[in-house]
């Protein structure tokens, strides 16, 4: 590598919790990190998400994706633990459960084959009657007929989450260049060599791809990049509502709604999935259909001030599942995107497994589900 260029171990396309929590694990093993975000660090799909750890509430069946989730799930609390002591920040994880309400005869189908094949597999869902559930939220709607209880779905304050990783990332010694383009992804002899920014060159002996929608729009010389399935953003829009009286305590979800209590004193209320390209406006019809649809759950919001509202882009491969792991053909090229609605959910696994792919070359567990391969064989 030339002596003119800044020179990393690691140079991490994309500042979102994904990519700044691999940042963050590399740093404390001694390596050189540097950071390049098109936008502000964290801003992106990290900051519009809603924060919940629910592979069990949105799980319809057993496979390498819901083993990968619960395996992040279980690696939270130390997790947040870590990065208090790290940051300072507290990300606020709370553990108070999940809440599916069935409210209709479909809602009713669904939850019933949720609860059998989790009780048959002995995972941790409880079925509760309407007035059990009411005791545990006052404030849901009388329309409810029962729930399935998920004690150990649980959640985080996903913007805490964001400066928490930045901080510690930063006090480990990464840098970040925030609204900076990855121009491209430098390659020679079938490795990488750095990435060519909007700055400057960056020599770097492992480039990580983690850039969530904007994933495949980042070339690579030769055009290497043509056979990675496109990465496309889809667009969540979200409303938050001050905290009615008394407050939830659980994240409440439905077939086509949820609501997250945050400590600070409001609720979230989401989401939409449109295929909007890159445009993160919100619009009348998304923000009026969220509204609809989280006084359909508990109709005190109804009477709530409306403190915010907000779209972000969720990044989403071919089949809905991340795309993680080195590249077969390019050496020291690894990706970590396409986390679509699972991003905040898996960035401690995530965070685990590309580090020790970077640091020791075999990650615990087993990439082969997630790797661009799976995209020239018969979908699972």
């Amino acid at each position: 590598m030339s002596a003119s260029f800044p020179s990393f171990d690691t140079a991490i396309i994309g500042g979102g919790v994904i990519g700044c929590s691999i940042a963050w694990h590399l740093a404390q093993a001694g390596q050189r990190v540097v950071v390049i975000e098109r936008g502000a660090i964290g801003q992106e799909a990290s900051w519009a998400a809603g924060g919940m750890l629910a592979p069990l509430a949105e799980a319809d069946r057993a496979d390498a994706f819901f083993d990968l989730c619960v395996a992040s799930r279980a690696l939270y609390a130390d997790f947040a633990r870590e990065l208090r002591a790290a940051s300072g920040i507290d990300i606020e994880y709370r553990i108070e459960g999940t809440l599916y309400l069935a409210l209709t005869d479909e809602d009713e189908a669904e939850l019933e084959h949720r609860w059998q094949w989790q009780h048959a597999a002995g995972l941790n869902v409880k079925k509760l009657k309407a007035n059990c559930v009411r005791k545990l939220e006052p404030l849901v709607t009388d329309k409810l007929r029962w729930a399935l209880k998920f004690p150990d779905d649980h959640q985080v304050d996903n913007r805490r989450l964001v400066k928490a990783l930045e901080l510690a990332a930063r006090k480990a010694g990464v840098v970040f260049q925030p609204r900076t383009e990855a121009l491209s992804v430098e390659i020679a002899d079938a490795r990488v060599t750095g990435v060519l920014t909007s700055r400057e060159h960056l020599d770097a002996n492992t480039v990580i791809l983690a850039a969530g929608s904007w994933s495949t729009t980042i070339p690579l010389q030769a055009g290497l990049l043509s056979h990675l399935a496109k990465v496309k953003p889809v667009r969540g829009q979200m409303v938050a509502f001050e905290m009615p009286e008394p407050p939830l305590q659980h994240v409440v979800y439905a077939r086509d709604a949820y609501l997250i209590p945050r400590l600070s004193g409001f609720v979230i209320a989401g989401s939409t999935t449109e295929d909007a390209g890159y445009d993160k406006r919100n619009t009348a019809g998304g923000i009026a259909s969220i509204i609809q649809r989280a006084c359909a759950l508990t109709p005190a919001l109804a009477a709530q001030p409306l403190v915010e509202t907000w779209a972000g882009l969720r990044p989403k491969a071919g089949d809905d599942w991340p795309v993680l792991g080195a590249d077969a053909e390019v050496q020291g090229l690894i990706y970590a995107t396409g986390h679509y609605r699972n991003g905040i959910l898996l960035t401690p696994i995530t965070a685990k497994v590309v580090s020790e792919l970077v640091l020791g070359g075999v990650p615990s567990v087993d990439l082969a589900p997630f790797s661009l391969a799976r995209f020239n064989l018969p979908a699972h």
